[in-house]
């Protein structure tokens, strides 16, 4: 019983409401405020379906190097792509994907954004420097015109290409960086090649990926590589690679978060596949309880991925007849993410609940 007390104060004081002041308003009302405290504006484009979208909220808008310098220096709102002003308003800024946060002046103007989700340290550097206009779009292009082989442009250029889908444009660009920094002296030469290899087609990037890796063993970026070679095997069903390389990325980097998160999404995927397994029996649900009891203990209570677990934890205590445990993790993937199919899934417990 007094474990259970402590896992729901953690849970509920985990899920406080972002520390970032997202403004009410209108979006003319929004601008007024900007233009009258002569700040940029940051607008988060989301839907009420977005997992990444709440993952922002919970684990990157709600720490303070974040919150307190978009407090200070920003104007930020709030804006779902699908209701009111945003229908209009995610065609004006052509927006494709959720989460987009735009970086807009006072008058609307775009100054950059940025496309998907970005943990706190990569966010927090994009907020400064766009709410400075530097590393925007704007300032790289004003960059390379001038100096056609200044590599960091080329190679802040390129990440800007590959965060908006153009990956051939990328590609050039990383290639640029290699091909005129053999010594690594920019410190970039060796960024571009894991970016390269991050974006093989499926068919070769885990030999781009492992190549990657024996040629760059003292990379900065290779708790990336480790955990995007775990993400590429399993996508090619090669669970005994994935755990390998996500093992090594938990042995070498055992406090970063973003590891933890990724082979906790792992974990569930594996819980998932024998969920959805019609040949899957009592035995095999509770091998995938103890996968899912697993995953709890790599991520933060209040991401995503926790949500996963308590989700696919309440499918498999229904599938054994559990309903009251059923009811339980279904309650606390709801508390992380409002969503229809947690909604459905609570429903269903219910209607069992209440033949008792």
């Amino acid at each position: 019983m007094k474990k259970l007390t402590i896992f729901a104060l953690f849970l509920i004081c985990s899920l406080s409401f972002s520390q970032v002041d997202f403004k009410k308003g209108s979006l003319a009302e929004i601008f007024d405020m900007a233009k009258q405290q002569n700040k940029p504006v940051m607008v988060d484009v989301m839907t009420d379906w977005c997992v990444w979208c709440v993952e922002l909220d919970n684990l990157v808008y709600s720490q303070p190097e974040v919150s307190d310098y978009a407090n200070a220096n920003q104007i930020n709102y709030k804006i779902d792509a699908e209701k009111g002003e945003g229908v209009a308003f995610r065609e004006k800024y052509k927006v494709e994907g959720y989460p987009t946060i735009l970086f807009l002046d006072a008058n609307g103007n775009e100054i950059d954004r940025i496309v998907g989700y970005s943990p706190v340290a990569q966010f927090k550097v994009y907020m400064i420097d766009y709410s400075k206009g530097v590393n925007t779009f704007k300032d790289l292009t004003a960059k390379l015109e001038k100096d056609p082989n200044d590599l960091e442009a080329n190679y802040k250029m390129g990440e800007k290409m590959m965060f908006n889908d153009k990956l051939d444009e990328a590609r050039k660009l990383f290639k640029k960086v290699i091909d005129n920094d053999s010594e690594n002296k920019s410190g970039r030469k060796d960024d571009a090649e894991y970016m390269l290899a991050d974006i093989s087609e499926k068919d070769v990037i885990i030999t781009n990926l492992e190549n990657f890796i024996n040629n760059n063993p003292e990379s900065n970026v290779l708790k990336d590589a480790y955990t995007e070679i775990g993400n590429a095997y399993q996508n090619n069903g090669d669970n005994k690679g994935a755990e390998k390389w996500f093992k090594i990325a938990l042995e070498k980097f055992p406090g970063d978060q973003a590891v933890k998160i990724s082979y906790s999404r792992y974990l569930n995927a594996l819980a998932r596949t024998i969920g959805k397994d019609s040949t899957s029996t009592g035995d095999d649900f509770r091998k995938a309880l103890t996968l899912l009891d697993r995953s709890l203990t790599y991520t933060p209570l209040n991401s995503t991925a926790a949500a996963q677990a308590f989700y696919w934890q309440s499918v498999m205590h229904f599938k054994l007849k559990e309903y009251s445990e059923a009811m339980e993790s279904i309650e606390k993937a709801i508390k992380i993410f409002d969503n229809k199919t947690y909604r459905e899934q609570r429903e269903k417990v219910e209607k069992q609940l209440s033949k008792r």
